[in-house]
């Protein structure tokens, strides 16, 4: 099984990519190569240049490109923490093909708001989005989401996310991961709800603003 993450530009220092694959080392017991895509490569870990020159988070996006990686994969953003297994994360690869992803936490494309304008929506690209932070395919599942990508798109859409929803959620191919197995720090820590295998820091803050005393963070320094 593949495990990548990727690494662009300086907004995440070599510690994350440290620490993500101790998380993965922990609670992934089944044999996996930790790949980190990235324009600077990390000196004891398996980097390989990005396929891409699009920037900050579309750079993800080369992720898909059609032959780059063959069987399991498994996409981690470098600021999520891994409290627990991992395996019922990667036993959703044998239920359904297509790629899973986590519906987004603040403008689920499951449950839609009906607040949002027609300009809003168009940034999203769509009534909702998903969220990137966690994904799972096989083989060339998604690669239309490479193939297929105008970097016009970038213009009007907010990030990677909201091309993988516009592009795969009309057409079906995407899965939704379920809510307790990927969570939000800011929506379900902070609030003292359940804690998930998978915790997304998305926006503020990241893992390292916690406080030392934090036991998120100190999971996360182990």
């Amino acid at each position: 099984m593949n495990v990548i993450c990727v690494k662009w530009g300086d907004k995440y220092g070599s510690d994350y990519v440290e620490r993500l694959s101790r998380g993965v080392m922990r609670n992934l017991p089944i044999e996996h190569d930790f790949i980190c895509m990235t324009d600077k490569p990390v000196r004891g870990f398996n980097c390989i240049p990005l396929a891409s020159d699009l920037p900050s988070w579309w750079s993800k996006l080369a992720i898909f490109k059609p032959g780059l990686f063959t069987g399991e994969c498994l996409y981690l953003d470098l600021d999520v923490i891994i409290t627990d297994s991992l395996l019922p994360l990667v036993a959703l690869l044998y239920q359904s093909p297509g790629l899973w992803v986590r519906d987004d936490f603040s403008y689920s494309i499951h449950r839609q708001r009906p607040d949002l304008s027609a300009e809003f929506k168009l940034m999203l690209g769509g009534e909702g989005t998903v969220n990137s932070s966690v994904m799972l395919w096989r083989e060339d599942a998604a690669r239309a989401v490479w193939e297929e990508f105008d970097p016009a798109s970038m213009k009007v859409l907010h990030g990677d996310q909201n091309w993988i929803s516009k592009l795969l959620w009309p057409r079906g191919g995407i899965q939704l991961i379920p809510d307790d197995l990927v969570c939000s720090y800011k929506y379900h820590v902070m609030r003292n709800l359940p804690v998930a295998p998978v915790v997304v820091f998305h926006g503020d803050p990241k893992p390292a603003d916690l406080s030392r005393h934090d036991p998120l963070r100190q999971l996360w320094e182990r």
